[in-house]
């Protein structure tokens, strides 16, 4: 009798809004240290996550979405591409959606990290997205990894971030769409998020009185960060201000009824956000077997 496999199916999440379809996939997991976290220490993260019934491991999910109007295909971020071994499930995930890489038209960055990044190009700038015209990123994020002088003042560590994101802009060299402005496509709003990154961008989805920000990077582990925002991570490239910028959306998005979905998020799904008092709580949408809105 051959055993099962030590792993999970796909996970796939769609959500309506309005009318645009977000399909919300995993492209799998890494798994860190709650050392890189500053401002909490391992065994209050650990109580945190227990007390919100979640595995008190220092395990992050790397999430990936297809946004479809029935004219695009865009794909946000790209996920790891088992870089360092970490994610590498998009292929997969794809599939079991129905979505074939060769409609992804439009590429959305929220930043080039590498668990963003890693999936869309291969060795020597190769696209494995071919049918793309255009990929969005905020023209600070383009500047800051294609800066050598940065780069040379970074970290043995963190120096190859700064080669797998050049890889990818050199594959889609031709494609490239810096912005600056909020502006992007119909639809579909860059929300600047700075601090994670310098061009870090979440993207507001809209239409017909229905919306989802896609808020990239603004919590890695989710309900240690949402309820204690001062928490940061080393991926960090400014502290006090991703601390800064994650208050302020939190802020917006709970006093707005939000729906927010982010790229760490423990399961690809939208969550909402409450204030209690000066803190806050998420809360994610249980999964559903229709796709309305």
């Amino acid at each position: 009798m051959k055993n099962p496999p030590d792993y999970q199916a796909p996970a796939i999440n769609r959500k309506k809004v309005g009318k645009f379809t977000v399909t919300m996939l995993s492209d799998g997991f890494l798994d860190v240290s709650f050392d890189l976290l500053s401002g909490i220490d391992s065994a209050s993260a650990q109580v945190l996550l227990q007390r919100r019934g979640v595995p008190g491991l220092p395990r992050m999910n790397v999430n990936v979405y297809v946004v479809q109007d029935g004219t695009r295909t865009m794909l946000i971020d790209g996920g790891a591409g088992n870089i360092h071994g970490w994610g590498g499930r998009l292929p997969v995930a794809l599939a079991a959606a129905g979505i074939d890489p060769l409609e992804i038209d439009t590429i959305l960055l929220t930043h080039a990290h590498p668990d963003h990044v890693g999936g869309l190009a291969g060795p020597l700038a190769t696209p494995l997205f071919r049918h793309v015209e255009r990929l969005f990123v905020h023209e600070a994020e383009l500047a800051f990894w294609n800066n050598e002088a940065i780069r040379i003042a970074a970290s043995p560590g963190f120096q190859p971030f700064f080669d797998v994101a050049r890889n990818v802009f050199k594959a889609y060299e031709s494609k490239l769409v810096p912005f600056s402005n909020e502006d992007v496509l119909p639809g579909i709003q860059a929300v600047p998020l700075p601090g994670h990154t310098p061009g870090h961008t979440g993207y507001l989805i809209a239409d017909n009185g229905q919306s989802l920000l896609v808020w990239g990077d603004i919590v890695h582990f989710p309900h240690i960060q949402v309820e204690r925002p001062e928490v940061s991570i080393a991926f960090d490239n400014a502290a006090d201000q991703a601390t800064a910028t994650r208050r302020k959306i939190l802020d917006r998005v709970s006093h707005d009824g939000l729906l927010v979905t982010g790229m760490h998020f423990n399961m690809p799904a939208g969550a909402r956000i409450e204030r209690h008092g000066k803190a806050f709580v998420m809360n994610y949408e249980l999964w559903s077997p229709t796709i309305d809105g």
